[in-house]
């Protein structure tokens, strides 16, 4: 908002949205050098000169002098909001073409003034006497106004003054609307002004389904006014991942669409047995607005893995061989970063069957979860009866996960008989033993969440199965 007429200071008003008010026209000259000094006098509580309760908010800009320009902040229009005295004098009624437009000029006495310009009407007699609260006029954009708005200067004895109201100096001005707010008290009869009344709002979570520990997740959700769903903005909203001490937490402001975010830079949650955490969003409510509040529940993205050495069944002889999975991590399940190894094995001695340095471990890490699960043995030797023996040595199975990857390898020597056999570099290779027996190396087994990579497996008529080195990993949550 401006006023027309002054180009050397038009393209400055017009970058801070401000008014140009032009001096008006029945603007006295400034004091003699022998008027007594400023703050001698006796200067009036001005009051705001706005309705009791309403708010607003100021500003100006270089060039603009030491004035004033409100507008309305609390959801009303500023045109035609009613204009009061801001202290008891003698109004009289001004017009400015291109200036100051209609405006009204209050002399309180001992030299001390107020105008206030660009009225849309007058609401009082010219040289009417006033008492503060007393309705003047009304806002309004006239002269060279480019917005409804109320341009208000103090004066003494001509000299402009710095502008205190409500009993509050408002230096220093601000160059913006939005950075400082002013309620009104004028009119209230000297009670408190009534609260303003609150909006109900709602807040609806727009933020992901699920989160990582190690790694950033952004946190979101639109506030909107319960009414009728229009957006509120400029608001903070607070989310909270976690509970309890381990809970984590940002702030963001909301924007012309409602809608507010900020980001967790680490996620670093338990994991629960449902594998999930809670989340909050909410408002806090101001003047305007009631407080509101949401949740989610979000998936914690988690890995597990199994390793082992070595396992058989061997039925069909006298004595029965059983080797559970040896060495064994056992099932890992975990959100965080850790190490499962248990201590290898050293020799495994049973009659048809010998290993040598079985070893199995599962390491996870974060950001992104990943579990690599593995499982190694220096050499072993199967010799079933009516078979070829089949010995293996540098073996190593290895199977990773993780959300947006799976994967697994296996890497050995193999000799049939005595005769090196040459493996294919691809999985599930399979080999005929004869009788029935088969030997697959390589194989690689695949479900929604793991992956199961097994450096070979023997199995034989009868129910023999031999199983050596084995990996399993798992992502989970992914989605």
């Amino acid at each position: 908002m401006r006023i027309k007429g002054f180009t050397a200071l038009l393209a400055l008003a017009a970058a801070f949205g401000l008014s140009l008010t032009a001096p008006a026209a029945a603007a006295e000259a400034p004091a003699p050098p022998d008027a007594p000094a400023v703050g001698v006098l006796a200067k009036p509580a001005f009051l705001a000169p706005f309705e009791c309760g309403s708010e607003w908010t100021y500003s100006t800009y270089p060039g603009h002098g030491n004035v004033l320009d409100f507008i309305r902040s609390d959801g009303k229009p500023s045109l035609g909001s009613p204009v009061l005295a801001s202290a008891a004098g003698t109004a009289t009624r001004h017009y400015q073409e291109g200036g100051a437009g209609q405006y009204i000029v209050i002399e309180h006495g001992d030299g001390w003034r107020t105008e206030y310009m660009h009225l849309d009407t007058y609401g009082v007699e010219d040289g009417a006497r006033v008492e503060q609260g007393d309705k003047i006029g009304t806002v309004g954009s006239t002269g060279g106004s480019t917005g409804p708005h109320l341009h208000l200067q103090h004066k003494l004895n001509g000299a402009l003054q710095d502008i205190e109201l409500e009993g509050t100096s408002l230096v220093p001005y601000p160059g913006e609307y939005g950075e400082k707010f002013l309620t009104s008290t004028n009119g209230c009869g000297g009670e408190e002004p009534p609260p303003p009344v609150q909006k109900d709002t709602r807040l609806a979570w727009t933020g992901p389904a699920s989160a990582a520990n190690g790694s950033p997740v952004r946190l979101s959700a639109t506030l909107t006014e319960k009414d009728g769903g229009a957006p509120v903005d400029g608001r903070k909203v607070g989310f909270t991942l976690g509970t309890g001490a381990g809970a984590q937490s940002c702030e963001g402001t909301t924007d012309a669409q409602g809608a507010a975010s900020c980001s967790i830079a680490s996620v670093d949650q338990p994991l629960g047995a449902d594998a999930t955490v809670p989340a909050t969003a909410a408002f806090a409510g101001d003047d305007d607005f009631k407080a509101s509040d949401t949740s989610a529940t979000l998936k914690l993205q988690y890995v597990s893995g199994r390793a082992f050495g070595l396992s058989a069944r061997v039925p069909v002889l006298l004595i029965p061989i059983a080797i559970a999975p040896t060495p064994d991590t056992g099932e890992v399940r975990t959100a965080g970063a850790e190490t499962k190894a248990p201590p290898c094995t050293q020799n495994i001695n049973a009659l048809v069957l010998t290993a040598q340095a079985p070893c199995a471990k599962v390491v996870t890490t974060v950001g992104p979860s990943t579990a690599t699960a593995s499982a190694t043995l220096a050499e072993a030797t199967v010799g079933l009866p009516g078979l070829p023996v089949v010995r293996l040595s540098g073996v190593t199975a290895t199977s990773t996960s993780s959300c947006t990857a799976k994967e697994g390898s296996t890497e050995l020597d193999l000799s049939i008989a005595g005769t090196p056999v040459t493996v294919p570099d691809t999985p599930n290779h399979t080999i005929d033993l004869g009788v029935g027996a088969k030997i697959v190396v390589n194989e690689q087994t695949e479900t929604a969440d793991g992956f199961t990579v097994t450096a070979a497996r023997i199995t034989a008529p009868g129910g023999v199965d031999v199983v050596i080195a084995s990996s399993t990993s798992g992502a989970h949550n992914c989605a």
